[in-house]
């Protein structure tokens, strides 16, 4: 095979692994309930790693202008997609960093201040509502509900606090994946052998 041949093979390898990439990055994040076409286009400018305009993306993904426009627009507002203009260009460019543990801490670090920090505040209002000294089960029942709900978010923030409160403690924790692979398999290996 000529060293051209090899070369286009690989480019168009590498295309339709970006294809398959792109279609999975939209399916899974749609089931998250991210819109799937905000998700294609990071996906996108992610495996490329190469600057795009608003037409480029349109054309590769076939989308609309107007869907394309949306969906930048909610991509640079998550922190995940810049948008620049090149030197003697007339278009802008739109680029995703391409530091995945920097990207994936930006998208946890925005659900959470999306989802679940009002959800939680919201909570907290319920139990404010609340009678403080109650005489039905009811509210009591509720209240206590409430509260072990509570008690699962206070924990779900201490380990976001702990593990992505900043890229560098993010990426931290990445680098040492192995020993805690190790600490947590411990864990479980004790759970097994007790009676």
């Amino acid at each position: 095979m000529s060293k051209k041949n090899e070369i286009l093979k690989q480019e168009q390898a590498v295309q339709e692994a970006q294809e398959i990439f792109i279609r999975e990055w939209g399916r899974m994040s749609s089931s998250w309930g991210i819109n799937r076409t905000m998700a294609q286009i990071h996906a996108l400018l992610f495996a490329t790693g190469v600057p795009m305009s608003m037409q480029q993306i349109c054309e590769r993904l076939q989308i609309s202008r107007g869907n394309a426009s949306m969906s930048l627009r909610s991509l640079m507002d998550w922190g995940v997609v810049r948008r620049s203009r090149r030197p003697g260009e007339r278009h802008d460019v739109y680029e995703s960093d391409t530091d995945a543990v920097a990207m994936v801490a930006r998208v946890v670090r925005e659900r959470k201040r999306r989802e679940i920090d009002p959800t939680a505040d919201v909570l907290r209002t319920c139990l404010e509502t609340l009678p403080k000294s109650p005489k039905e089960p009811s509210v009591r029942t509720f209240r206590r509900r409430v509260e072990g709900l509570l008690d699962v978010f206070d924990m779900m923030d201490m380990a976001f606090r702990f593990s992505m409160s900043t890229d560098g403690r993010f990426r931290f924790i990445v680098k040492q994946r192995q020993r805690i692979r190790a600490l947590v398999e411990g864990f479980a290996r004790k759970d097994r052998e007790k009676p």
